[in-house]
């Protein structure tokens, strides 16, 4: 995991720590060892090159490459990514906001 970017990282639900690399995204979540020491553990790795997208208070995770735009629900109950749409990427934006009500969006391509 050492070609992490940490330019880019995400606490959802002030549980799950999503980051990227060049290749992946990488989801973490706080776990308690034996000797009751806390650490993060990486539990899910979606492999996919692109940037990550989200807002706090929405409930949507937006994966965003050249081709694609990719739109994950986390469950809060397990806190598992759950793929709920796919769209192709026309704009070619690396950066989408969507507002809490899920009723505008702005798209974007940084620089």
């Amino acid at each position: 995991m050492s070609d992490l970017d940490l330019g880019q990282m995400f606490l959802i639900y002030n549980k799950v720590l999503v980051t990227r690399s060049s290749k992946s995204i990488y989801f973490f979540k706080m776990e308690k060892d034996d000797d009751g020491e806390r650490h993060w553990v990486q539990y899910r790795v979606i492999d996919v090159a692109g940037y990550i997208s989200y807002t706090n208070g929405n409930v949507r995770l937006q994966l965003i490459t050249d081709e694609r735009v990719y739109f994950y629900l986390m469950c809060k109950e397990t806190l598992e990514p759950i793929l709920e749409n796919c769209m192709y990427n026309y704009l070619r934006c690396n950066q989408m906001i969507i507002g809490k009500l899920v009723k505008y969006c702005l798209q974007f391509k940084a620089n």
